[in-house]
């Protein structure tokens, strides 16, 4: 009696065994089709239920594991095409934004895109705004006093028609607020980094179609009206910022997907 209570034990134990393997083998089954099928979220979880119900069968463990890599080098190459069509899709965009913008080692060997119209051969003697932009997409404006008497300005307002737009408080610090003589010229230059513009950038860019006048404000006021090509300049290196940044952005998510994926192939 005995010896039979063991024999009918071993035979349960063999049909348990041999019905997991059956289902293991289903479940892998449904999971690759499901690959095939490209969708990769539901054979993931077939993937992950045989190593949770069935951990025992190795074979389709196994098999599973190998499965997932194909699904993620799968997924990782489907990225690598949609990143692809996003930056041709930006630099397509960036082209039209660039026509008025030229190339210039503006400061040393740092490459910087400067607005045409604003070339410091162009503008020497001129108070205007500046737009500064660099080939990574960081943006601010200058502001640019010339005379032939201090105003000792380290603010600057823009507006319109009621409306306006107030830099934050630059003091003369030698780098940021900077003076200096030409002749008898004096020379006034503010940068206007790091958000103390104030909003003064956008409130230009939203408005280039307008009137905008620049007051200067210091120990003395200064006014101007600010010419079309400058208002231009700062709306499009405006613009184009965010398009750098975007593409610059793009181009660090492809090199991760590319190392992912020699990750996955080695």
């Amino acid at each position: 009696m005995k010896e039979l209570s063991i024999i009918l034990f071993a035979f349960i134990l063999l049909a348990c065994g041999a019905n997991k393997e059956e289902l293991a083998r289903e479940r892998f089954t449904k999971a690759e089709k499901l690959f095939e099928n490209n969708l990769f979220n539901d054979a993931k979880l077939e993937i992950d239920s045989i190593e949770e119900l069935y951990p025992g069968q190795i074979e389709y463990v196994t098999k599973g594991q190998e499965l997932l890599r194909r699904i993620l080098i799968k997924e990782q190459q489907q990225n690598l095409v949609f990143l692809d069509s996003m930056l041709i899709n930006k630099e397509d965009e960036l082209k039209p934004l660039m026509k008025n913008f030229i190339e210039s080692a503006d400061y040393g060997a740092k490459k910087i895109l400067i607005h045409k119209r604003q070339k410091p051969e162009n503008s020497y003697g001129r108070t205007y705004l500046r737009a500064h932009l660099d080939l990574e997409g960081n943006f601010f404006i200058s502001s640019r006093y010339t005379g032939t008497e201090r105003i000792y300005h380290d603010q600057i307002r823009v507006y319109f028609s009621g409306n306006q737009a107030l830099s934050e408080e630059i003091k003369e610090d030698g780098l940021n607020n900077r003076h200096f003589e030409d002749g008898e010229n004096q020379w006034e230059v503010i940068n206007f980094k790091n958000g103390k513009d104030n909003g003064i950038v956008e409130f230009i860019a939203n408005n280039a179609d307008k009137s905008l006048k620049v007051q200067f404000r210091g120990k003395k006021y200064y006014y101007i009206v600010m010419e079309k090509f400058d208002k231009e300049a700062i709306r499009d290196g405006y613009e184009i910022s965010f398009v750098l940044k975007e593409i610059k952005r793009i181009k660090k998510e492809k090199e991760k997907v590319k190392a992912e994926l020699n990750r996955l192939n080695a």
